[in-house]
């Protein structure tokens, strides 16, 4: 599984406490053949999957925007003003696809 992908889920799932209660007076009345341990396997690898799927669907304006939030240090933003200039003037742009890895893309449409 993509490193980004789990990254994602220790932000987002740290807390989870999801099947782990010991099921009280309604696991008494109901038991499953399922155990919690097996339950809550099943549980991440679904979240883990779906984050996979929003990474593979993410637009490159949702990335640009990604990339404009997490740039704090001056110097950074100075780079990319820079770098998004020269890409507006060049008419092209860098970006990461999840499956294929960094990309130039061609964005001369005035032919």
């Amino acid at each position: 599984m993509d490193l980004r992908v789990e990254y994602i889920f220790k932000q987002e799932m740290g807390g989870d406490t999801s099947f782990q209660d010991k099921g009280g007076f309604l696991g008494a009345l109901f038991p499953t053949k399922y155990d919690s341990t097996d339950m809550r396997e099943t549980w991440h690898r679904g979240i883990k999957y779906g984050i996979e799927i929003g990474l593979r669907r993410a637009t490159l304006e949702a990335q640009k925007i990604d990339i404009n939030t997490n740039t704090i240090k001056p110097e950074h933003r100075e780079f990319l003003e820079k770098f998004y200039k020269l890409a507006q003037e060049y008419k092209c742009e860098i970006s990461y696809h999840p499956e294929f890895g960094m990309m130039v893309l061609d964005r001369n449409y005035d032919k």
